[in-house]
């Protein structure tokens, strides 16, 4: 199981993000992968190169901006400096959650993939957004069932790719 290891990562203010992190960790340890969920301010980004694979689930908050719990990686990850190979060995996943209704939908999920990539990391899935306009909307009883249903069948799109 060591050679199957993922970090999930998430940026949440009110918890969604977590929650829906911690449901992603549940499935996957159900297939026998290891994982463990963290808030991203609480990860020691040095390690990020060292990462085989990363899911990041990560709320938008007010106008575009990012949840309390990772403005010090979101900080970190923008500056100019990093060369763009940093994140050459890491794959990556990330689901954003957002409210179509602001102008800004996702912005910080969007923003946080493109800039995945620039480092060098590659997208092993399209970026996912979920919307909590959606008719069961996301934060429901369900934890948007809707989108826990797309989730799960990318994580195992991951598992294939954690395999390889």
């Amino acid at each position: 199981m060591s050679d199957r290891r993922l970090v999930v990562l998430y940026g949440s203010q009110t918890g969604t993000a977590e929650d829906v992190a911690e449901r992603v960790v549940r499935e996957v340890k159900r297939r026998h992968v290891s994982a463990r969920p963290l808030a991203l301010d609480h990860y020691p980004i040095a390690n990020l190169i060292q990462e085989k694979f990363v899911i990041i689930v990560c709320a938008t908050t007010g106008q575009g901006d990012p949840p309390d719990n990772m403005k010090t990686f979101w900080r970190f990850i923008l500056r100019r400096n990093l060369p763009t190979d940093s994140l050459i060995q890491t794959k990556f996943a990330v689901l954003g959650l957002g409210d179509s209704s602001y102008q800004k939908y996702n912005f910080v999920a969007k923003k946080l993939h493109r800039r995945l990539r620039q480092l060098g990391g590659e997208s092993v899935l399209p970026l996912a957004l979920a919307d909590d306009q959606h008719d069961l909307g996301y934060a429901s009883n369900t934890l948007q069932l809707s989108q826990n249903v797309l989730a799960q069948t990318k994580i195992l799109q991951v598992l294939n790719v954690l395999k390889g």
